[in-house]
C-alpha cells in the first residue's frame, strides 16, 4: 500500500523527487500511524506486515531506506536484515527496537543498521534521523517502477508477447484491451514477484488525473475474467494484501 499525502517541509530533502521509505511492521497500528506521519512530512511510503512481504518490495525495486522493527515475527528482524542487506547492500536501515532493549540496539547498529530508535517512535525524531541519513548516505538512483518489459514472457498456462502485443492462455488467444495487455505484462514480467499498486499506477496510468487505484482494481477484476477459471477464487493473478499483485503461474 502506498500513501502520498500534501507535500511539506521539503526544503532538507536531497531533490525534488520524494524519497521512497519502506516501513516493515507486522503491528498494524504503528505501521500506520508511521506511514501517515511520513507521508505528512513528504515522504512516499510503503508498507509491509511481514519480512517476506518487505523483502518482495525491496526486491522489486530498491526504496531510499528502510525502517525495520526488530521485533517483526517473534524477534526475526535481524534475519530479515541480513536478507535485505544481501539484495540491496546500498539500502540503508533504520531498526526499531524496544526502549529498555540496549542489546538491540547495539546489536543494531553493529550489524550495520544505519540509525536506531527506540519504541514508540516520536514523529519528529524519526523525520529528523531518516533525513540525517539520506544525507550521509545519499540517495540511490529510484527503480520502484519496473522499465517496460519488452520481448515474450511465457509463465505458467500463459504467454505475452510484447512486441506483438498478444497474449495467449494454454496457446489460446485472449482477446485484452490495452491497459489489460499492459497489466499483465507487467505482473507476468516479474517472474512472480510483487508488483505494488504504486507501481503498477506509476507504470500503466502516468497521468495520476485520469488513473487511481479504483482504475486498477477494475482492470484487475476485468484481467481475472479472462485468464481465470474461477475469478472469485484466483489462482494466477494473487492479491497481496496492502501491497499489490503477483501472477503465480
Amino acid at each position: 500500500m502506498t500513501l502520498t499525502f500534501r507535500e511539506v517541509e521539503r526544503q532538507d530533502l536531497p531533490d525534488e523527487q520524494a524519497p521512497v521509505i519502506l516501513v516493515i511492521d507486522d503491528d498494524h497500528l504503528t505501521r500506520d500511524s508511521l506511514a501517515a506521519t511520513l507521508s505528512i512530512e513528504g515522504f512516499d511510503v510503503i508498507t509491509a506486515s511481514t519480512g517476506d512481504e518487505g523483502l518482495a518490495l525491496v526486491g522489486s525495486g530498491s526504496p531510499s531506506l528502510v525502517i525495520l522493527d526488530t521485533q517483526i515475527g517473534d524477534s526475526e528482524g535481524f534475519a530479515v536484515f541480513r536478507r535485505i542487506t544481501a539484495i540491496a547492500p546500498w539500502v540503508p536501515v533504520i531498526m526499531i527496537t524496544e526502549e529498555d532493549d540496549e542489546l538491540d540496539a547495539v546489536l543494531a547498529l553493529e550489524a550495520g543498521a544505519a540509525d536506531h530508535i527506540t519504541k514508540p517512535p516520536r514523529p519528529r525524531e524519526l523525520t529528523a534521523r531518516i533525513r540525517a541519513v539520506l544525507r550521509r548516505v545519499g540517495r540511490q538512483p529510484q527503480s520502484l517502477v519496473p522499465a517496460p518489459p519488452s520481448g515474450a514472457y511465457t509463465f505458467g498456462p500463459v504467454m505475452v508477447d510484447v512486441a506483438r502485443r498478444e497474449a495467449t492462455l494454454h496457446g489460446r488467444d485472449v482477446e485484452l484491451s490495452r491497459k489489460e495487455f499492459d497489466l499483465l505484462a507487467l505482473l507476468v514480467s516479474e517472474g512472480g514477484h510483487v508488483v505494488t499498486r504504486k507501481q503498477c499506477m506509476d507504470r500503466i496510468w502516468k497521468d495520476r488525473k485520469k488513473g487511481d487505484s479504483r482504475t486498477l482494481d477494475t482492470h484487475v477484476k476485468r484481467l481475472r475474467k479472462k485468464i481465470e477459471v474461477n475469478p472469485a477464487e484466483p489462482i494466477h493473478l494473487i492479491t497481496v494484501r496492502g501491497v499489490g499483485y503477483r501472477f503465480k503461474p
